[in-house]
């Protein structure tokens, strides 16, 4: 993995991504489809694995800012000691109790999704959790009654991808 605090002849964006792990702990890093390409905005973290040993976060479907402020409430509970598990339901993630889950990213997704993550860790495998919130009837994605509108927005990265035989 990455030092944090060698960023001497980075270039400047990626010494801005290291020095914010190396002053506050760990990165939120936003994406958004390119214009005219379909996609969802999602977000993750980097230096969670590497400050506290927990998987890296990654959640989809919700404006940057949200997904920001929810990963970094995410991190600070870790920073303070609250353990997460997988397929757990939490309710002091969300406001108002909203539930939400994680669930495990297979390694194959990585590439696609959590490119600086990759950087940093030198591309050595370090986990990484989805965290899925459900629709307004506290169904989850990968439920069958869940409102197909929240189901598209958050893919199921515990999954292999679909065959593109």
């Amino acid at each position: 993995m990455l030092d944090p605090k060698q960023r001497e002849g980075l270039p400047p964006i990626d010494a801005k991504f290291l020095e914010i792990i190396d002053t506050f702990g760990w990165h939120v890093m936003s994406v958004a489809p390119r214009v005219n390409e379909a996609g969802e905005s999602f977000s993750y973290s980097t230096g969670l694995f590497m400050r506290f040993k927990h998987p890296e976060i990654i959640m989809f479907g919700l404006d940057p800012e949200t997904s920001r402020r929810i990963i970094n409430g995410i991190g600070q509970s870790i920073e303070a000691g609250k353990p997460y598990e997988t397929d757990r339901d939490y309710t002091d993630v969300f406001p108002n109790e909203v539930k939400c889950r994680f669930r495990p990213v297979l390694a194959v997704h990585y590439k696609e999704y959590v490119g600086w993550s990759l950087w940093f860790y030198e591309h050595k495998a370090s986990p990484v959790w989805q965290c899925f919130w459900p629709d307004k009837n506290a169904h989850f994605p990968w439920d069958q009654d869940c409102d197909p509108g929240i189901a598209c927005c958050q893919p199921l990265l515990y999954l292999n991808p679909p065959s593109t035989v």
